[in-house]
């Protein structure tokens, strides 16, 4: 028989019990703010610079970032990202049809940082070597060259004053089959990578040309990448991709390849610039964001397919197999979602969105700390879609603020038809897929940006790391996008939840570690960023131990990155840093002037 204080005792522990259970719970969901967008309540959504606001081809030639350019930035693939990188990196770019058309100034800030060269637009023989002799004459002035691709091996054979210009001892043959590349480190961030197939990958992983003429350096020279053979050789005897050497006064980069004819161009160029220089600091955007498009729906649509690939309907597999999947990634991976919500696929059918689940994945992405955004879907009509979207967002999220959208299927004329739409009054930025050569970010006009993936969450092969690892070099900045709609509608048992998933968590948790230093953002965060980014003028320079930044159209904050040979950041003034790698810091600047004060790493220090 229980006595009465026993019975008391229980009873209280009872009372206790559900009290730290439920009160939490009840409390949570009843300061769950489901349906205000946070990002637009606390940080804004406005920069006060727009696109007007970028630095001007006048200012950073003031300013002394020059860039020549021999090759077409009309047309040309390597020209475009030349173009591109000058642009993002605030230099001025002054582009010739011949290397004998260049004629620099005589003063040191009248030289160009570099000359870069497409080798298509040069002509060795030209005018009895007049080509050759121009380059050579650069390099006594001061003036670093980079070859962005090579000349023929013949060509190269038969000229040695090229050869030597170039660095090169020898071409041992006109084409070479490697077994990989290796990647040293010190050009891109991300450290040491060999880029080689293994027992336990896949074969469409090895996506790199592996064809290429053996050119064996010259002594002296430094040697970035090289083509790896089965045979055991020294690393000074394999094929030589990216190197520099020295001539005159000056370096000369050669790249044997194609590797700066896209986006991942970007970063070997900022790489070649750091090397160049006893130190290098540059703008960055500082932004990671993690993209979930089209999820989640509210239709249980599909069902026929949904029932033969996973025994369960779309609703159940959305609520209970790919939410806590998605949590868990995000959250080993320290990495905010931004979830590009479809309240429906297909709005034809009879299958209508449900509004107890739009308020049931609204507070989930409440408490995860991730952005509600929109897609497009896939209707034909995509007024009519937002229209119809709107009457059904209406019931439970009256006038919320849609900052992000994806509209990747629609054409440029469509896209900006919709966002002329109600539903999308709002939006600040549209996310894109990947571009092969074209802006990573820009406007679309004076008001909405445009950001586009880096990488698919789903496919991570050689090239698609290489260029990972040059964009984060250059920009700190990253999007990696994972695409719900292939698993709700999976066209092969390959398409399964089961397996995308796999490859997705794998890729987002072990590549992307290298940059945990850089912050994790929202589609909406990044776009802010990115405006002050695009909006930001500097001047730098150096006197004894001291960095100076001033910078222009300063709002709030700004983020550079610092890369230093052996030296060591000890004090920044008018900001604040984080040591982020070996030499790279990660500057925040918190005014307009900024003061950096560098020292060797194994001198003493004294204040």
């Amino acid at each position: 028989m229980v006595s009465r204080r026993n019975f008391f005792t229980i009873t209280l522990i009872m009372i206790v019990l559900l009290f730290l259970f439920q009160v939490p719970e009840v409390a949570k969901d009843a300061w769950n703010r489901y349906n205000v967008n946070d990002y637009a309540y606390e940080s804004g959504t406005q920069s006060s610079f727009g696109a007007d606001s970028v630095q001007t081809q006048e200012e950073t030639q003031a300013q002394s970032r020059k860039i020549f350019y021999v090759g077409d930035t009309a047309d040309g693939a390597v020209g475009t990202v030349v173009k591109n990188w000058c642009a993002y990196t605030k230099r001025y770019l002054e582009t010739y049809g011949s290397v004998q058309e260049i004629v620099p100034g005589a003063g040191t800030d009248a030289r160009p940082q570099a000359v870069l060269i497409d080798s298509a637009y040069l002509d060795p023989e030209k005018d009895g070597g007049g080509d050759i002799d121009a380059l050579y004459a650069l390099t006594e002035k001061g003036v670093n060259l980079i070859f962005c691709n090579l000349p023929s091996p013949k060509e190269i054979r038969t000229n040695r004053r090229l050869m030597q210009l170039l660095g090169l001892r020898a071409i041992l043959f006109d084409e070479v089959e490697t077994e990989g590349i290796h990647l040293f480190d010190g050009l891109l961030l991300g450290g040491e990578k060999i880029y080689k197939l293994s027992d336990d990958m896949e074969e469409t992983q090895q996506d790199l040309d592996l064809t290429m003429p053996w050119c064996q350096t010259a002594s002296g020279t430094k040697v970035y990448m090289v083509g790896m053979l089965s045979s055991e050789e020294k690393n000074e005897n394999l094929p030589a991709v990216i190197w520099r050497s020295s001539q005159g006064n000056a370096h000369v980069f050669a790249v044997n390849g194609d590797y700066l004819s896209d986006n991942a161009g970007l970063g070997f160029l900022e790489g070649m610039v750091y090397e160049m220089n006893g130190y290098s600091v540059y703008p960055v955007v500082n932004a990671q964001n993690l993209v979930v498009l089209d999820y989640p729906s509210m239709a249980d649509e599909n069902t026929d397919v949904m029932m033969h690939y996973y025994s369960m309907t779309l609703k159940t597999l959305s609520r209970d197999i790919i939410w806590p999947g998605l949590a868990a990634t995000a959250q080993k991976s320290a990495k905010k979602m931004t979830c590009l919500i479809t309240p429906q696929f297909d709005d034809q059918d009879d299958k209508e969105p449900e509004s107890d689940l739009l308020v049931y994945y609204m507070k989930l992405l409440q408490e995860q700390n991730a952005e509600t955004g929109l897609s497009a879907g896939n209707a034909p009509d995509v007024a009519a879609e937002l229209a119809q979207d709107k009457k059904f967002l209406d019931q439970e999220l009256p006038g919320y603020e849609f900052l992000s959208f994806y509209g990747d299927a629609l054409s440029e004329s469509d896209l900006q038809a919709a966002l002329k739409q109600e539903l999308l009054a709002n939006v600040r930025t549209v996310f894109a897929g990947y571009p092969e050569s074209g802006e990573l970010f820009s406007y679309i006009d004076g008001h909405v940006t445009r950001q586009c993936a880096i990488n698919d969450g789903y496919s991570h092969t050689f090239s698609e790391d290489i260029r990972m690892n040059s964009i984060q070099t250059v920009m700190a900045y990253s999007s990696i996008s994972m695409d719900v709609r292939r698993v709700l509608f999976p066209e092969n048992d390959e398409e399964v939840w089961e397996k995308l998933y796999e490859k997705f968590s794998s890729n987002t948790n072990t590549y992307w570690k290298a940059y945990d230093g850089f912050a994790a953002t929202t589609l909406a965060e990044s776009d802010m960023r990115i405006r002050r980014y695009l909006a930001l003028g500097y001047t730098e320079k150096r006197e004894g131990d001291t960095v100076s930044l001033d910078l222009e159209n300063f709002e709030e904050e700004a983020w550079f990155l610092l890369r230093t040979h052996e030296e060591e950041l000890k004090e920044a003034q008018g900001a604040s840093f984080t040591q982020i790698g070996e030499d790279v810091y990660l500057i925040q600047a918190e005014e307009a002037q900024v003061r950096l004060t560098l020292a060797e790493e194994d001198r003493p220090y004294f204040r």
